[in-house]
């Protein structure tokens, strides 16, 4: 037993800080069914909803009736050295001031999320019925949903979006599906994309045609349960493009934190939904970080507090650590060593090592990979 042991450390500090090839061999299967976790940003909507900068550069235009561009707009962000949500805060407060409701300014948050989307579609027939089908993906007429999924894809074809959403639609059809999918994103473009794609390839099948079975469920607040299914958890709440006809409305705006002072009061609260879901499954599967900057400081105390406690419990059996970091960050893989070095160690507090890909066009490959679902 000691031998064994002896040579485990052996076998561990050779291997020591080594990052994980998402394409290659010997990482394919790194994670296990139902034993990992993907936690998605902003980043893999890049493209189809405005950036951090623009959305608050729009925000507080329109909050206080300025014609700032985009030039005067970040002399100022740069100036004041505030952080964006900061300036989307004083939008806030802005609206509070005039006497406007709070339901005001989550319905301009809304109409700048899917503005893209909205002007991408605006002279085409489509234009109609775009906010039903987003709204509803899952009642949505059928010929409708396989037009405004063709749309999409063929509108923002080089999103990582839709990688994602196929990724996660193998993955469960393999059998290799993640435990849950946590997102910090306000859309819910990621869950609306698997379900018109799921729509979109049975009717596009053979017969008969009824309605094809929704594996992945929207969790946007503590009283929904995903049952056997998969949960997508918006941990930050979540937005929904609103059509009027549409009689309930799936989303939790109302638990939007978007706000500086939304922030800060999850940052101060001690067992806040979203926290608790994050460390649970930071806990007890292996985290896929995919489109984040990791540059969130809740994100960054959450792992760093989990890293230490895996490093006291490891030490209690003679490890001195954890050598590989079980938790990946995709990115793709800098040309020069010296950043290669640089991200590797940058996380090792995090207990978060780099798993990297050739380019951002590699994130479906990557992930069927990992999860052996190719």
């Amino acid at each position: 037993m000691a031998q064994n042991k002896t040579l485990e450390k052996e076998k561990t500090e050779k291997e020591k800080w080594r990052a994980v090839y998402c394409d290659s061999v010997k990482f394919k299967g790194y994670l296990a069914p139902k034993s990992w976790t993907l936690c998605v940003g902003a980043g893999i909507s890049k493209g189809i909803v405005p950036d951090w900068h623009n959305l608050a550069h729009h925000v507080v235009n329109s909050a206080y009736n300025l014609s700032l561009n985009d030039d005067e707009f970040q002399k100022i962000v740069s100036e004041t050295g505030w952080s964006l949500d900061s300036w989307i805060q004083a939008a806030a407060n802005k609206f509070q001031a005039d006497g406007r409701e709070s339901a005001d300014f989550k319905s301009l948050i809304e109409s700048q999320i899917y503005s893209i989307i909205r002007s991408k579609a605006t002279g085409m027939g489509l234009s109609r019925y775009l906010i039903q089908v987003l709204s509803d993906p899952h009642s949505a007429p059928r010929d409708r949903v396989i037009e405004i999924c063709d749309f999409l894809e063929n509108t923002f074809s080089g999103s990582s979006l839709f990688q994602t959403g196929r990724a996660l639609i193998q993955c469960e059809k393999s059998g290799t599906a993640p435990k849950a999918v946590l997102t910090f994103n306000a859309d819910t473009l990621l869950e609306t994309y698997i379900n018109l794609n799921l729509r979109r390839t049975h009717y596009l099948g053979p017969g008969p045609y009824g309605h094809p079975e929704f594996p992945f469920v929207q969790v946007t607040r503590p009283v929904i349960k995903s049952g056997n299914n998969i949960p997508i958890i918006h941990c930050h709440g979540a937005i929904a493009p609103k059509d009027t006809g549409v009689h309930r409305h799936r989303d939790s705006r109302d638990r939007l934190i978007f706000l500086e002072q939304e922030y800060l009061d999850m940052a101060s609260s001690r067992a806040s939904w979203g926290e608790s879901q994050f460390l649970f499954h930071a806990h007890s599967t292996k985290m896929v970080f995919l489109g984040l900057s990791m540059a969130d400081s809740n994100i960054r105390k959450w792992m760093n507090g989990i890293n230490i406690e895996k490093s006291r419990d490891l030490q209690l059996f003679g490890y001195e650590g954890i050598p590989n970091p079980h938790h990946v960050w995709i990115k793709p893989e800098p040309a020069a060593p010296q950043m290669k070095q640089v991200y590797l160690l940058s996380l090792l507090h995090l207990g978060v090592r780099p798993g990297w890909i050739k380019s951002w066009r590699d994130v479906e490959t990557a992930l069927l990979n990992l999860s052996s679902a190719i």
